[in-house]
Formats: C-alpha cells, structure tokens, sequence
C-alpha cells in the first residue's frame, strides 16, 4: 500500500469517527429535554396519587410527600404479582389509604388500563415514574386513560450507564407506544 492510500484511508476514519461522535452528540442533544429534562409540572390538588412500577423507595416517598401536603389523600401503587415489591411483600401496601394491584400485562400500558378502576374521566390523578420514562407516561396516559393525568419526575439517580439504557429503550418503547397505542397487542407478540 502507498503513503496517499493510506493518507486517504486514515482521512475517511477519521471523518466516520467524527460523524459518528456528532451523531450521538445530536441524540444526546435531542434527548435531554425528552428524557433528563421533561416538565416537571407543580402538583395540582388531585384525586389519587399513582405510583407506577416499579415501587422503589424514592417513588413512595414522593407519593408520601404529596400526600402529606395534602394533594390527595388516596394512593394506588403498580407492583409485581410476586417479589420483595409485591402487594403482599412491600409493607407500604398495608397502609390504609394505599391500594396495591398488580396490573394486566405489568408494562405502562396496562398501568393506564388499571387506572380506568380507579379514576374516571374528570378525577385529577398525579402519576409519578422516574425522569426518562415521563414522557413515554404521558403520552400513554394521555392517550388511555380517561382520568386528567398530571405525569411527575421522580428524581431517581442513574449512572451514565443507566442514562445510555434509558435512551435507547425509552426511544423504541415510545415508537412502539406509537404505533400500537391503547390496542392490545396480537396474540404471542411480546408486551
């Protein structure tokens, strides 16, 4: 190989390199309102307080939060059906004014059909997930739920790692709530 090819060749490496490197700068970019930023709206007086899945710690203790300030005075939380967060496992659940239900399939989707018994149209429901999954909740709630849904960040923290994951799952799991919308998905198609 001569000097110019391989000139050449390092030229073309380093303008992928660098168009790669703008690429994800750019997602990155674009991502931040979406998912490290979204609105964080101020809690309205509501109805209920729904925690969705998973119940960390920090969820709860948000809902406790706006609870005790007096926003509302019902909370529903979304657990697993068996585990250390499942309704008969997790002690928050035991509390009289918590309802804790596993909902039917356990994604996003099935937590805004859950909320049907719980709320009707007109009751004001605070939703609160962590940062990146807001505005996938909102646009989901927004679009199954009949309740007037206010979707709250819960300041959880991730590592860059965690912030990666988030992106990319969060991106096609909102192109896949998109797509399918409220209908169930046809039989033997993953939830």
């Amino acid at each position: 190989m001569d000097d110019e090819s391989i000139i050449t060749r390092a030229r073309w490496a380093r303008r992928g390199a660098f168009g790669i490197l703008t690429i994800i700068a750019l997602v990155a970019a674009v991502g931040l309102p979406l998912y490290v930023f979204p609105a964080d709206p101020p809690a309205p007086a509501a109805d209920l307080i729904y925690v969705i899945g998973p119940p960390t710690a920090t969820r709860i203790a948000d809902a406790e939060s706006l609870r005790d300030q007096g926003i509302a005075d019902e909370v529903l939380v979304s657990v697993p059906s068996s585990g250390p967060d499942s309704a008969d496992e997790l002690a928050y659940c035991w509390r009289a004014y918590v309802t804790c239900r596993t909902p039917e399939p356990f994604t996003t989707r099935g937590e805004a059909a859950m909320l049907q018994a719980y709320a009707t149209d007109g009751d004001a429901v605070i939703v609160l997930t962590y940062t990146p999954h807001v505005l996938r909740t909102r646009f989901i709630f927004d679009a199954c739920a009949d309740a007037d849904v206010t979707v709250i960040p819960v300041d959880e923290r991730l590592n860059l790692s965690r912030w990666i994951y988030n992106y990319a799952y969060q991106s096609a799991a909102f192109a896949k709530a998109w797509v399918l919308g409220c209908a169930d998905p046809p039989a033997g198609a993953l939830p």
